[in-house]
């Protein structure tokens, strides 16, 4: 399987990996994926065997021969991409499946046996990512399939030392700001109004993650600055930043214990999603039709609609800046998932 796009479709594709699995328990399942994902592979529905994609194409010797040198039944290409197909030739498959919309001239037909038709801005992610599964008569039965990620045992173990020598309770909020694509930021200075209203009015400790890119790193300073400029002297709770400081799988188990996630359109909402953690998601530019958690404890807040929360989602949707979406809508969800006694907020996750 070759899926070597971003960390959030790759996280999208794991209900297609563990249909798969549980298909055909026995079969030894390769998986592809890009070094920006490597982290993750531990999390993932057991794959018998990871293979990366490295960003330097001449340090991908070792994959291609791995390929070239494998005998494998079937290929089944999620990505559509010029390298993915090239992997897909390579693996030399009996059978090489794609999405039609990945046909791009003739060559293409060259490299694959089957071109599955899905209707893509017409369906959620994951369902596209499942329909790659029909012509080898694979079909889920549930409306709308659970992400599937897991947290490795010595994953646990670690967390659970990182919060300790964090000084965080049991009961915290993990906020992700940051996001890929810069038109997915929010304002500072209300993610700021956020982290003091889970302060002073739900007593709850606050947790920011994110990536080591600076431009990210310098909006969570400003965030941490308008906290600053905003309250009225020193939090009462821990305000912990460990952007940049945490890998794929650390950052996960992490997400996987948090009492409620907050963030943008990104991979930490897919991660909160698999774990069914209560989660506020925030759209702008993107489609939350396509993107959107769908389990019961998920509200979405989009730009386009920012006085209360989406509950019907449509393929025709309209973009918006993410500075239309107000400070009072998202602390109006996180008062009424705290209200909620089904979300079991307070509890976190699991032991």
């Amino acid at each position: 399987m070759l899926q070597l796009r971003r960390i959030g479709e790759l996280v999208l594709t794991t209900p297609a990996l563990e249909l798969l699995r549980q298909t055909w328990p026995a079969a030894k399942i390769t998986l592809v994926l890009s070094e920006a994902c490597q982290e993750l592979a531990p999390t993932l529905p057991r794959m018998d065997e990871v293979l990366v994609f490295q960003r330097k194409l001449g340090a991908n010797y070792a994959l291609l021969k791995r390929l070239l040198t494998g005998s494998f039944d079937l290929c089944l290409d999620f990505s559509g991409t010029d390298r993915s197909a090239l992997f897909a030739l390579a693996s030399r498959a009996r059978r090489r499946v794609a999405f039609d919309w990945a046909c791009k001239g003739p060559l293409r037909r060259l490299v694959y046996q089957n071109f599955v038709h899905v209707a893509v801005n017409t369906q959620h992610t994951v369902d596209q990512m499942l329909g790659l599964l029909q012509p080898i008569g694979l079909h889920c039965d549930k409306p709308e399939p659970l992400l599937c990620l897991t947290v490795p045992p010595p994953a646990e173990r670690r967390v659970k030392i990182l919060l300790r020598e964090c000084g965080v309770p049991q009961s915290f909020a993990l906020l992700h700001p940051g996001t890929a694509v810069a038109e997915k930021y929010w304002l500072p200075e209300r993610w700021a109004e956020v982290i003091l209203h889970l302060q002073r009015k739900h007593g709850i400790a606050c947790i920011l993650t994110g990536g080591a890119d600076p431009e990210e790193l310098q909006h969570l300073r400003t965030i941490q600055t308008a906290v600053a400029m905003l309250g009225d002297g020193p939090l009462a709770l821990p305000l912990v930043v460990l952007a940049g400081q945490l890998d794929l799988t650390l950052l996960t188990a992490l997400v996987a214990r948090c009492s409620l996630a907050i963030c943008c359109d990104t991979a930490v909402m897919h991660m909160a999603s698999a774990f069914l953690r209560p989660q506020i998601s925030l759209f702008g530019p993107t489609n939350p039709f396509e993107w959107r958690p769908r389990h019961k404890l998920s509200r979405v807040v989009s730009a386009a609609f920012p006085t209360g929360p989406t509950t019907v989602f449509s393929p025709d949707f309209q973009p918006a800046p993410m500075s239309d979406i107000p400070t009072a809508t998202v602390c109006q969800e996180i008062d009424a998932i705290f209200q909620t006694p089904s979300t079991a907020v307070a509890e976190g996750s699991s032991e």
